[in-house]
């Protein structure tokens, strides 16, 4: 047919006019295909990309320790705050049912187990023991513990000083015969002692019942202004190294946060 001819023809003639540069061109621009574990010699990995951004980017900066928020001391915050409350919570309870103990021991021991006076302070006692039990479920043994191994929040003041272990200083000044604090998790009865001419402040911690193989102990503060306690634990840090004498134990710690020494 001649129609078709002609076609065949000028089809032909249209191939032997593109040039073999085009015709190269397009194979360049062809992907080439390539198996799945191949990947191609283009790709960088996501550390090398310099468009995605890493944590050394200016974005992503880690904040300098000395631009951060130091936070207040529990002291310092509001009442309603609840780290503060929850020490203060759990300071009071343990001093609570330490003194319930005590209380309990001395009834039994000066009037007998089945008198009246003891049964008073037996069931005070279990009442504490129930309220502690209670406070450590609320807020658990972490919390708890972590809050009695802080500076001391709560103090509790029994009695009155009659003024024999006041110094001259402090004759017309009031003081409560007890404190009772809470150092490293125990109660302690701080009792100031009349100071001296080699140390003119002075403090007794007992602990309020048995065992008292923590104390009492005598934390002071010296003269020349360096602070020193008879514990073991000051103790053997001056013995391990001479120049800790300024190192403070968690005695004259828990003082030096109340400001009393």
């Amino acid at each position: 047919m001649p129609g078709t001819e002609a076609a065949m023809l000028a089809s032909s003639r249209d191939r032997e006019t593109v040039p073999p540069t085009a015709t190269a061109t397009a194979a360049d621009a062809a992907p080439t295909i390539r198996p799945p574990w191949e990947s191609d010699e283009r790709v960088v990995p996501p550390w090398e990309d310099s468009s995605i951004p890493t944590a050394a980017s200016p974005a992503h900066e880690p904040v300098p320790a000395s631009s951060r928020p130091i936070p207040r001391p529990l002291r310092d915050r509001d009442e309603s705050d609840p780290e503060r409350r929850a020490v203060e919570l759990a300071q009071r309870g343990r001093i609570i049912l330490d003194v319930s103990i005590a209380d309990l021991e001395v009834a039994e021991a000066v009037h007998g187990a089945f008198h009246p006076i003891a049964w008073h302070f037996r069931n005070a006692c279990n009442e504490a023991r129930r309220s502690w039990d209670r406070l450590r479920a609320e807020l658990g043994t972490r919390t708890l513990e972590a809050a009695l191994s802080h500076p001391p929040l709560v103090v509790m003041t029994l009695g009155e000083d009659t003024g024999q272990n006041r110094g001259a200083a402090d004759s017309a000044e009031e003081r409560p015969r007890v404190r009772l604090l809470v150092i490293g998790g125990k109660t302690y009865c701080a009792q100031r002692v009349a100071g001296t001419a080699l140390a003119p402040i002075q403090w007794r911690l007992t602990r309020p019942h048995p065992p008292l193989e923590n104390g009492p102990y005598f934390a002071c503060r010296l003269a020349g202004g360096a602070t020193q306690c008879d514990c073991a634990e000051w103790t053997y840090q001056v013995a391990e190294n001479p120049e800790a004498r300024a190192s403070c134990c968690k005695h004259i710690a828990a003082l030096a946060s109340l400001g009393w020494i």
